[in-house]
């Protein structure tokens, strides 16, 4: 019983500074809710967090992948893409309707045959491209009401900054209306020089 009574004073003394800690540490920084550029309506809710290239070799190396695999990654511009339908209706995610620009000039994403065929040069394992896609958005599906969606929408590397026009149509039928939400000088993080 005594044992038992230490365990539960412990647990609750670390219990008690982790909660201490979490109400003293704003999550994302006083005035600033979501960890990057974020666009929040009556509709969806939209987030895009930018990440440096070792937190995303950090990210993949955790899980398996091979020094070839994360090399590409960290010569790429990682943006995780965060969206939750706020509203009581059907909205359609179609990265089809996204356009991404930098410099006044269209620009592409990395998608799936592009990465397909990095995988093929390297041989990749297949459980290594399973892991890789499904942390990617998807390119097309519905958002029912209160429904979230997430993944990665990936870039080339030397790029410095974007913008993303994006247009989602809403409605079971797409008839709905659409929603038009626009991100400006969206950076691409590098590499910081270690001391």
């Amino acid at each position: 019983m005594r044992i038992r009574m230490q365990y539960l004073i412990a647990a609750q003394t670390l219990c008690g500074v982790l909660l201490g800690t979490l109400l003293a540490t704003p999550a994302f920084g006083i005035g600033k809710p979501y960890p990057g550029p974020y666009v929040e309506n009556d509709d969806l809710l939209m987030v895009l967090i930018p990440h440096t290239p070792e937190q995303m070799a950090a990210f993949y190396e955790a899980r398996g992948f091979p020094e070839e695999a994360i090399k590409l990654i960290s010569d790429a511009c990682f943006v995780t893409v965060h969206i939750k339908n706020k509203s009581r209706r059907v909205i359609w995610l179609e990265t089809v309707n996204w356009r991404f620009s930098s410099n006044n000039q269209p620009l592409q994403r990395l998608g799936s045959n592009y990465w397909n065929t990095r995988w093929d040069e390297i041989k990749l394992p297949l459980a290594n491209r399973a892991t890789f896609g499904w942390t990617q958005l998807p390119v097309q599906r519905d958002l029912q009401p209160d429904e979230p969606v997430g993944g990665n929408i990936v870039f080339e590397g030397n790029l410095k900054t974007f913008n993303l026009d994006a247009r989602f149509l809403t409605g079971a039928n797409k008839r709905g209306g659409m929603l038009d939400i626009n991100f400006q000088n969206i950076k691409c993080p590098k590499e910081e020089p270690r001391p």
